[in-house]
């Protein structure tokens, strides 16, 4: 038994060192330096996008993608699985702007897998079941719709340890292949695939410690946020959709029509809430208005009505350009309050300026909860209060 355990541990130790030493054939010597500092997986995330540009890393063969995957698997193998993160998430975004520099599809699934294994080991279901599922996206792509269990890093993930079905993962495959465009559109983003795939994937609640967790893809959103404005709404309605999809425990339905309603997108909170959302009640309704002038008095009092109709307290009115009377509280701004006043459904209005925010990198379960409070306490915004101060 004695040797036994010493064998382990020398292959352990000589693994540990053959890892290291191709980590450091990988990097630059003053990067390879920097790991083991404390800061060190903020050096890496920040470093390794400015070293290695985006057409240095869009092959997987390469060894910068190699030298960057190694790089988060260094802190991954330390338990340090959200520094690990911050290296995993800066090269998939590094790919993707790789796709947008050359042209050319590149496959991610690499990032995105080692970012689901992070999310579990940091006990975060939802996050690390999402992760596996971009990464699938990723594979069928490179497989044409097949992929083969025994060379898929997802198969036994998904399968043997979130409980997809063999057949399920095989439907998905097809599915998610069928969707990819080669000539190179928003397909070539495995977040827009998974979304016109169906959610019954979605079978874990959210853990307590990941409810507040909010991350959103940056590239993914910007390319969405910046197509705002064309004729057919669509767009508004995606990028909201995957904004919201990105919150734990949140199931999104769009354009779904009724016998006398058309909805834009209806939510459903799964899991148990611990924090304001445990108001929302199971489902609300959002509105999406990607007009070129604020949403008016009529447009308001429309969408309570729809919130009335379905029993629902709560709703999301997404419109580019806000809402009329803002800043006077008049108008949709006031009817906004009255509502509430009047039926206790709360709406709240998020515009372009706040989507900016959240696609920037600003938490978006805080600004539904800022919001939210701003309507259902009367809270006047700091902004207000800032520019009342004035005025005296």
């Amino acid at each position: 038994m004695k040797q036994s355990r010493r064998g382990a541990t020398t292959a352990a130790t000589d693994d540990q060192t053959s890892f290291l030493t191709e980590l450091e054939a990988k990097l630059p010597a003053d990067l390879f330096s920097a790991i083991s500092k404390r800061d060190g997986a903020f050096v890496m995330a920040e470093r390794l996008p400015q070293v290695f540009k985006p057409s240095e890393v869009i092959h997987e063969t390469s060894p910068a993608q190699r030298g960057w995957e190694l790089a988060g698997l260094y802190f991954h193998r330390l338990a340090r699985h959200h520094e690990a993160l911050s290296i995993f998430r800066s090269l998939y975004h590094q790919l993707l702007l790789g796709q947008q520099e050359t042209s050319q599809w590149a496959y991610k699934a690499v990032p995105l897998l080692w970012t689901g294994e992070c999310y579990k080991h940091l006990g975060f279901p939802v996050h690390s079941k999402r992760y596996l599922m971009l990464s699938l996206c990723e594979e069928a792509v490179r497989h044409k719709g097949a992929i083969p269990p025994a060379e898929s890093g997802n198969y036994f993930r998904l399968v043997w340890g979130s409980g997809v079905s063999h057949i399920a993962f095989e439907r998905y495959s097809k599915s998610a292949y069928e969707r990819f465009e080669p000539s190179g559109d928003q397909s070539w983003f495995p977040e827009w695939i998974l979304q016109t795939l169906d959610q019954d994937w979605m079978t874990e609640f959210s853990s307590p410690s990941e409810a507040t967790n909010y991350v959103a893809n940056p590239v993914y959103a910007r390319y969405l946020l910046d197509g705002l404005g064309e004729s057919t709404g669509k767009r508004l309605e995606q990028l909201v959709e995957y904004l919201l999809a990105c919150m734990p425990g949140c199931r999104i339905y769009r354009r779904i029509r009724s016998r006398s309603t058309d909805y834009d997108l209806i939510c459903s909170v799964d899991g148990v809430e611990i924090d304001f959302r445990s108001e929302f009640g199971r489902y609300f309704v959002c509105e999406c208005k990607d007009w070129n002038g604020p949403a008016d008095f009529t447009t308001m009092a429309k969408f309570c009505r729809v919130l009335d109709s379905v029993k629902s307290r709560f709703g999301i009115l997404f419109s580019r350009q806000g809402v009329s009377g803002a800043q006077k509280s008049t108008g949709a701004a006031r009817e906004q309050l009255k509502v509430f006043q009047d039926r206790g459904i709360v709406i709240i209005v998020i515009n372009r300026k706040e989507l900016e925010k959240v696609v920037t990198g600003t938490n978006f379960i805080s600004l539904l909860r800022r919001k939210y409070e701003s309507v259902r306490l009367d809270v006047r915004e700091k902004r207000e209060t800032t520019q009342a101060k004035k005025v005296r």
